[in-house]
């Protein structure tokens, strides 16, 4: 009796251990986790501010796309109610296109171009397959294989554009790469191990740790992917707000503050390093009869071309800067007289080869004065020599190009 009790008082916790090893990953438990968590999430993007969305249309997309993905798990349970095939085919067929708006929203982000054609025709090829799965057989294991590698295939090619992107980009996005990753393996996984044990997967409700684990890791991933998501667009508006209020909207140069402190930055850089340096001033000629002539549209135009060239022929230490109206500054550090001159001199001849089309196609040619100053190691050794004096020095010299019949380089 003694021996009895104490096999059967064995065996007990040994069935019970059993057990808990295999329901410790409750399924019904986890869809209601992902769906709270979707939820939410479509909740928190649709009460975003109009705003927002309006400025970054790939954050409404990604926010359809989540509703999608929350509508096709909310559809798993009407396979108490309607034939398996159909209700499979009804919560993937979500799903599949919820990933596939991912995969849209994430090109507009990255590299602003639609999805390539190719994986809406995946996304359609899986959706006949699901179906023609759905009409042959009433095995849950092969739905669960064809579902797990149609969901992977859909996420390859956003996967391929993030890696040759994201670490040039936001740097949430390097993140967002990784999660991306984790779920496509983990769905991977699942559609391999339901080929390979089609016996645990006879119910999505099965208890099974390798079902709930793939499922569970899956899901979680692309939520982490949609936070990461978010969190890049408020990355790309934050960089957006710094530039608009450091540059000039209109050609993309500094704007005039942000200039004059850059080129103090300079100044006490050369000061520094007893290195030399010079400032540039550059002045469009006859503008205000372009604006005039041929329209403000016309004249926009002028002077994003003419900034486009200067700023072909800089390095990317120089400064250049938009003073105001069509006058431009450059600072040239490591520059003496003779480097300062020869590069504005170029800049002379480089605009004044600028055609550009004008009131009804007509080619319109504009030219450009220049005033350089340059200031050796010496001279700035000088604490007088300040950037308002570089500026008034190189301005008197514009002035006199200008008087002296405008398409011409002055320098001190």
């Amino acid at each position: 009796m003694q021996e009895t009790r104490g096999a059967g008082g064995n065996a007990a916790p040994q069935q019970l251990v059993g057990q808990c090893s295999v329901t410790i990953i409750h399924l019904p438990t986890v869809l209601i986790a992902l769906v709270t968590g979707y939820a939410m999430l479509v909740l928190d993007l649709f009460l975003a501010r109009r705003s927002l969305m309006a400025d970054r249309p790939e954050l409404r997309t990604w926010a359809y796309g989540s509703l999608l993905l929350l509508l096709g798990l909310l559809a798993i349970p009407l396979r108490r109610w309607i034939p398996l095939g159909p209700a499979i085919l009804l919560g993937n067929g979500l799903m599949a296109m919820g990933l596939t708006v991912y995969g849209q929203a994430l090109h507009q982000f990255v590299c602003q171009r639609n999805l390539p054609r190719a994986t809406w025709i995946l996304f359609g090829s899986g959706l006949l397959l699901m179906a023609w799965t759905a009409l042959h057989t009433t095995s849950y294991a092969y739905y669960a294989a064809a579902a797990s590698f149609w969901f992977a295939l859909l996420l390859v090619p956003t996967l391929h554009v993030l890696w040759r992107n994201a670490w040039k980009l936001e740097p949430s996005l390097r993140t967002l790469s990784v999660m991306l990753g984790v779920c496509c393996a983990a769905l991977t996984a699942r559609g391999a191990h339901a080929l390979m044990e089609p016996g645990r997967y006879v119910d999505l409700m099965q208890p099974g740790w390798t079902q709930g684990l793939t499922l569970l890791t899956a899901f979680l991933a692309l939520i982490g992917v949609s936070f990461g998501f978010l969190l890049a667009n408020f990355e790309r508006t934050q960089r957006q707000m710094e530039q608009l209020a450091s540059h000039d909207e209109l050609t993309g140069c500094y704007n005039r503050a942000t200039a004059r402190s850059m080129l103090e930055h300079l100044l006490d850089r050369c000061r520094r390093e007893r290195t030399p340096m010079a400032l540039v001033l550059l002045d469009l000629d006859h503008f205000k009869r372009v604006n005039d002539e041929h329209g403000h549209l016309v004249g926009d135009l002028v002077l994003r071309r003419f900034s486009e060239a200067v700023r072909l022929r800089l390095r990317a230490s120089d400064v250049f800067g938009r003073m105001g109206g069509e006058e431009f500054c450059i600072g040239l550090p490591l520059t003496d007289r003779a480097g300062a001159l020869e590069l504005a001199e170029d800049l002379r001849q480089t605009i004044a080869a600028l055609l550009m089309p004008g009131r009804n196609g007509l080619p319109l040619q504009i030219t450009v004065s220049a005033g350089v100053v340059a200031i050796g190691s010496m001279q700035l050794e000088d604490l007088d020599t300040t950037v308002e004096l570089l500026y008034g020095t190189a301005d008197d010299l514009l002035y006199r190009a200008k008087h002296l019949g405008r398409n011409r380089v002055m320098i001190a």
